[in-house]
């Protein structure tokens, strides 16, 4: 059986394939890179960067299975795989933690104003430490857009630790989570206007494509936060910078953009009050290691049995 891997990926996952398998390494994750390389591919796993499209699909008649390193499918053509019986696998729970923990920390940086004082320490401005009053989570307000593994592990965070009150948006209704966490549903107008902080945990859809526009960002109030860590594109970016750089909301996290790898310069780069980080969120030793073990269910997949995690189900 021979496995083909985009890039890299942690040797816990590597190491599994190979009792089984030869693992081949992607000469690159852009389309043309890979089409010469698929006709004898059983297993193919891709992370973040390049796509599995249908016509890379339809160069691979041996393919049987595609696991994503990672929760979010939207880089393979789940309908396409479905379509020609090829399963397609992830690690939901893989990087929850590693994500829950980075939104926290993106909003405790924001909230007292790390950043800055870091930039004024090194500067040798100690008096600085009289202009940059931060301000506490315990007792604030938290909006979760999404309330699936990552966002509900957010709230069960800031709930329990912070003391923080939760609203969510969610399409299905999270019964534990208003049951453990006191969690009210609401719609997004009502979200987006009642929280001090809000958390955007959403796959990329048409539908959620562009989702948190001006309208939205136009009802937080002037002394809140928002922090993506889902996908770029879900949040407009230029009615944000608009947003932040009028000081109509306090400060952003964003570890997610629109144009991700070749952007060199965005205009939020310019803004103090926003925290940037390179879609890096899920990337801690542990998760990577839970991450790349997405080889198990490939592996079982290509031992003709029914995977742990399958994202479809093809005929």
């Amino acid at each position: 059986m021979k496995v083909m891997l985009y890039e890299e990926m942690d040797e816990a996952g590597v190491a599994l394939l190979r009792r089984r398998a030869q693992v081949v390494l992607a000469p690159g994750t852009g389309e043309d890179d890979i089409l010469p390389c698929v006709a004898d591919m059983d297993g193919i796993i891709i992370r973040a960067n390049g796509a599995v499209t249908a016509r890379i699909m339809a160069a691979a008649p041996k393919l049987k299975v595609v696991g994503r390193h990672g929760v979010g499918v939207d880089n393979i053509d789940v309908h396409a795989a479905t379509e020609r019986g090829i399963w397609v696998v992830n690690t939901p729970l893989a990087n929850r933690e590693a994500v829950a923990e980075h939104v926290v920390g993106m909003m405790l940086t924001l909230a007292k104003r790390m950043r800055e004082a870091d930039i004024e320490v090194r500067l040798g401005h100690w008096e600085s430490r009289y202009e940059l009053i931060g301000v506490e989570l315990y007792g604030k307000t938290l909006g979760i857009v999404g309330m699936g593994t990552i966002g509900s592990r957010v709230a069960e965070i800031c709930q329990k630790a912070f003391g923080m009150h939760i609203l969510y948006h969610d399409l299905e209704r999270r019964e534990d989570a208003e049951r453990d966490l006191e969690a009210r549903r609401c719609d997004l107008p009502m979200l987006f206007s009642q929280s001090d902080f809000v958390s955007v945990h959403l796959p990329r859809t048409p539908e959620t494509q562009c989702l948190v526009d001006a309208e939205l960002l136009s009802a937080m109030m002037p002394t809140a936060y928002l922090v993506n860590t889902s996908r770029g594109g879900i949040v407009g970016e230029q009615a944000l910078f608009a947003a932040l750089s009028e000081g109509r909301i306090a400060g952003a996290g964003v570890d997610v953009f629109e144009e991700e790898f070749t952007a060199e310069h965005l205009p939020l780069f310019e803004l103090e009050n926003v925290i940037l980080t390179p879609h890096m969120a899920a990337h801690t030793k542990e998760a990577m290691v839970r991450m790349s073990l997405v080889a198990e269910d490939v592996l079982r997949v290509l031992d003709g049995e029914p995977p742990r995690h399958a994202v479809n189900c093809p005929g």
